[in-house]
C-alpha cells in the first residue's frame, strides 16, 4: 500500500468514527424532555437503574440513560427529580368508572363530568390506567373516545360496557352483537348466585357468551365466587378470572388450567372488605392519604348507624370469613406461576377509587408478595393480562410515558408508594393540588 493510500484510509476511518460519534450524540429529536437524577424501574425484569434519566418525546418513552453516559443530551429540557424513585404508572385491571357518585347510583348521576372527575381522582393517586369491567354509563364511552387523557390529567380508560346476562345460549349471540356496537375493550359476565338470592348463569349460556365475544375479538372477564365456577369459565375460554376463589382452597386442576391457558387473576381483596368494613368506623378514616381526597360527606354518611347496619348480615359474614381464603388462593396461584393483575373492583359506593388501589397493594404485600412482585402485578402484569401491553405497563421505548415519582424506595415497602411526589401521563404532569 502506498503512503497516499494509507493516508486516505486513515482519513476515511477517522471520518467514519467522527460521524458515528456525532450520530450517537445527535440521535435525539430537538424537542425531547428529560426526567433526570432519579432511580428508575422500567417495569421489566431489569433492576432499578440508579442515577438515571428518562428521555421522552411527544409523550412516549425514548430511552432510559445513565446520567454519566457520554452521549447524555445535556442541552435538552430537563426536570430534576432530586434523587427520587420513578416507576411505571399503576394500572387497575378491575375497576368501575362512572356508575356511582359517593353513595349514589342510578342514571341521575351518570354524566361525562362524573367520569372525568373519577379518572382524574385515579390519576392523582398514581393510577394512570383503569380497565373498567362493566356497567359503565354510555358517557364513559364518550369520554374514552373523545378525551385527551394526558392533557386532562386523567387515567387512561378501557371499558367493558353492560355486564352480559342473557337467559339462554340462544340469546347470547344477540347480547354480544349489541355490546359489540359500543366497541368495548372487554366483555364481562357474572357467574354467581348472590349467595343463593338469584339464579346463577349456567355453563351452556356462559360458554356461548365467551364464544360470541371471541368471534368479535373481544376478550372476556368472568366474575366468580366458587372454585367450581372458576374451573368452568377457564375451561370454556374466559380470558380473565375477575376475583379470587372464595369458597374453598384452589386445587391443582384450576392451577393447571390457568397455567396451560395463561389466564390471569385479579384478586380484588378490597372488594371483600368493602362488604363488611363499614359496620364500624374503619381505621383508614384517619389516614391522611385517604382524607386528602375523600368526600367528608360520604365519610359522615358511612358512620351513621342506619348505613352501618347495611354492612352486617349474611353477605358481610360470608365475605369477612372468605377474605383469608381469597388471600390464600391468590398466593397459591401466584406461587405456582399464575400471573396476578392488581385489581380492586373500586368504583361502586364506598369502594374508594385511587385509595383502594394502594390498600389492595398493601394487602397483597401483607399476604406474602414481595414489593417487587406487587409492583409487577400493578404495572407489567396488569397491562399484559388486560391485553394493553403494546403501549402500557412498562417504560420501554415507544410506550406511553406514564409514570409515578415517589419520595421513598417502593422496593423496601409497597406502602412507600403513598409518598407520591408527582404523577405524569404521556409525560404531562398531573395536577394534584400540591404541585
Amino acid at each position: 500500500m502506498t503512503h497516499d493510500s494509507r493516508l486516505t484510509t486513515i482519513i476515511l476511518v477517522t471520518l467514519t468514527i467522527t460521524l458515528l460519534i456525532t450520530a450517537c450524540s445527535d440521535d435525539y429529536p430537538d424537542d425531547i424532555l428529560l426526567f433526570t437524577n432519579v432511580t428508575i424501574w422500567d417495569g421489566t425484569d431489569q433492576s432499578p437503574a440508579q442515577n438515571s434519566a428518562l428521555i421522552t418525546h411527544n409523550g412516549k418513552v425514548l430511552e432510559i440513560i445513565d446520567m454519566t453516559d457520554p452521549d447524555f443530551p445535556e442541552e435538552a429540557d430537563a426536570i430534576d427529580l432530586g434523587g427520587r424513585y420513578l416507576i411505571p404508572g399503576l394500572i387497575n385491571a378491575h375497576g368501575h368508572v362512572g356508575m356511582a357518585r359517593g353513595l349514589e347510583t342510578g342514571t341521575d348521576i351518570h354524566s361525562e363530568e362524573n367520569v372525568i372527575e373519577q379518572l382524574q381522582l385515579y390519576a392523582r393517586y398514581g393510577v394512570t390506567t383503569v380497565v373498567s369491567l362493566g356497567d359503565e354509563p354510555d358517557e364513559a364511552f364518550t369520554v374514552r373516545d373523545r378525551q385527551n387523557f394526558s392533557e386532562s390529567g386523567m387515567a387512561r380508560l378501557f371499558l367493558a360496557g353492560p355486564v352480559l346476562n342473557p337467559a339462554t345460549p340462544e340469546e347470547a349471540h344477540d347480547a354480544v352483537n349489541e355490546l359489540a356496537l359500543k366497541n368495548p375493550d372487554w366483555s364481562k359476565i357474572r357467574v354467581d348466585d348472590g349467595l343463593g338470592t338469584r339464579e346463577k348463569m349456567n355453563r351452556e349460556t356462559y360458554a356461548a357468551i365467551i364464544e360470541a365475544s371471541h368471534s368479535h375479538n373481544i376478550p372476556l372477564a368472568a366474575h366468580i365466587v366458587t372454585l367450581e365456577d372458576a374451573k368452568g369459565v377457564v375451561d370454556e375460554g374466559a380470558d380473565l378470572v375477575a376475583h379470587s376463589v372464595r369458597d374453598t382452597e384452589v386445587d391443582q386442576d384450576l392451577i393447571s388450567l390457568m397455567l396451560d391457558r395463561d389466564i390471569c387473576l385479579t384478586p380484588t381483596l378490597t372488594r371483600e372488605i368493602s362488604v363488611f368494613i363499614y359496620a364500624e368506623r374503619p381505621d383508614f378514616f384517619d389516614d391522611p392519604f385517604f382524607l386528602d381526597e375523600a368526600d367528608p360527606e360520604v365519610i359522615e354518611q358511612l358512620q351513621q348507624p342506619e348505613i352501618q347496619e347495611r354492612f352486617t348480615g349474611r353477605a358481610a359474614n360470608f365475605y369477612s370469613e372468605a377474605l383469608s381464603v381469597a388471600k390464600g388462593n391468590m398466593m397459591s396461584l401466584h406461587n405456582t406461576g399464575v400471573r396476578i393483575a392488581m385489581g380492586t373492583d373500586s368504583g361502586p359506593p364506598a369502594r374508594f377509587q385511587g385509595y383502594f388501589e394502594h390498600l389492595e397493594m398493601e394487602m397483597m404485600q401483607d399476604s406474602g408478595m414481595t414489593p417487587l412482585e406487587v409492583l409487577t402485578s400493578a404495572t407489567r402484569y396488569a397491562a399484559e393480562c388486560m391485553q394493553i401491553d403494546e403501549e402500557l405497563g412498562t417504560l420501554e421505548k415507544g410506550k406511553h410515558a406514564d409514570f409515578v415519582v415517589v419520595d421513598d424506595n417502593p422496593f423496601d415497602d409497597i406502602r412507600n408508594l403513598r409518598e407520591i411526589y408527582d404523577v405524569y401521563i404521556g409525560a404531562q404532569r398531573v395536577y394534584r393540588g400540591n404541585n
